[in-house]
């Protein structure tokens, strides 16, 4: 019996030495015993210019790689290869991989995060990523994420702003979105946006949206302009209404208890690589819907329609209160109406 004791002593001893000896490699990683960051996203690996969460993956690579002098390696995951967007959020949440970009998911996790997606809340992308990156506001609700979470964000990059396509008419104002129906993401927040301007709202995935479109499921989708080329939906759509009704991000979370094992000045490291990484997304989708995008659209004779600044404002008043009753209702009417001032006092700084 004293030995099995002492034997089961010496057991734990080891064990105990062993989980020591990987948690100082955790800790101290070097060129020579690297530590590796897996960032998964569903975007394809394609052209920096064009795959936008692939870019932002990519810029977050290199720069993490260069400045930790090979001792925090990267890999990444393109194209869904960890699974898909909310399989692989629950994975860094839970600590089976370090992290991960996408869109719109992480209301699941974390309802606040709702928060900005007030139809025309952001009169450009100079004010929405001032907000998002710099104001005390939307890094409160980052921190208090992060706790809630486990879910640290390293960089909130531009997906693009949301507009309307239809195969039916152009649409000017509300009462054009009367009578068709809509594809929109999975999510409530969509839903609302859509039903509140005048439409239709049908949720389908981005799988099946080109397929609906074409057999009239569906008479429209709204997406930003990356989107409607990444997907040929100007094949099956002939007009775009380039309204901006809903901002939408791409963002870089990683696993704060992963990040917190790491000595400080790699922490440094990874937090300068996540800014950078969101201004090049930022950058990417510019690039793709502004340079390429448009003249893809016009070649395949998308008829493109900008609304005015008057056009702009009946559309904001007729979808903003609906949706701001209804967030208020979902996430306390505190952060709802936080949120507008932040924008309001944003938008003032920067001149607009």
């Amino acid at each position: 019996m004293k030995k099995l004791y002492l034997l089961a002593i010496l057991t734990l001893a080891v064990v105990i030495l062993l989980a020591g000896s990987v948690l100082a490699a955790e800790l101290n990683p070097t060129p020579d015993n690297p530590v590796t960051i897996r960032i998964g996203t569903t975007d394809q690996k394609d052209d920096l210019a064009v795959g936008l969460e692939y870019t932002m993956c990519k810029v977050f690579e290199s720069m993490v790689e260069t400045n930790t002098g090979g001792a925090i390696q990267v890999e990444v995951f393109p194209s869904g290869q960890l699974g898909g967007l909310m399989s692989m959020l629950e994975a860094t949440q839970g600590g089976q991989m370090e992290a991960v970009t996408g869109t719109a998911a992480i209301p699941s996790f974390y309802p606040a995060w709702q928060v900005f997606s007030i139809p025309y809340l952001f009169q450009n992308s100079d004010i929405a990523m001032a907000v998002m990156n710099e104001s005390d506001f939307m890094l409160d609700l980052y921190e208090d994420m992060r706790k809630e979470t486990g879910l640290r964000v390293l960089g909130v990059a531009q997906n693009g702003f949301r507009h309307f396509t239809n195969s039916e008419r152009e649409i000017r104002s509300p009462e054009d979105l009367k009578g068709l129906k809509f594809r929109v993401m999975q999510g409530p927040i969509y839903q609302k946006v859509v039903e509140a301007a005048g439409g239709t709202a049908v949720p389908i995935a981005w799988s099946e949206l080109y397929t609906a479109l074409k057999t009239g499921v569906v008479d429209g989708e709204e997406n930003p302009i990356s989107s409607v080329v990444l997907g040929s939906l100007y094949e099956v759509q002939d007009y775009i209404t380039l309204d901006g009704h809903l901002w939408s991000e791409n963002f870089l979370v990683i696993n704060d208890d992963f990040f917190n094992s790491l000595p400080n000045k790699y922490q440094v490291v990874i937090k300068e690589a996540g800014k950078a990484a969101a201004t090049a997304g930022t950058t990417s989708e510019t690039i793709k819907s502004y340079i390429t995008g448009v003249k893809i659209l016009q070649d395949n004779n998308m008829k493109i329609y900008k609304p005015t600044p008057e056009e702009l404002e009946v559309f904001r008043n007729t979808a903003q209160p609906p949706v701001i009753k209804w967030l208020k209702d979902e996430i306390g009417a505190e952060l709802v109406d936080g949120m507008i001032e932040t924008v309001e006092e944003y938008t003032e700084k920067l001149g607009y």
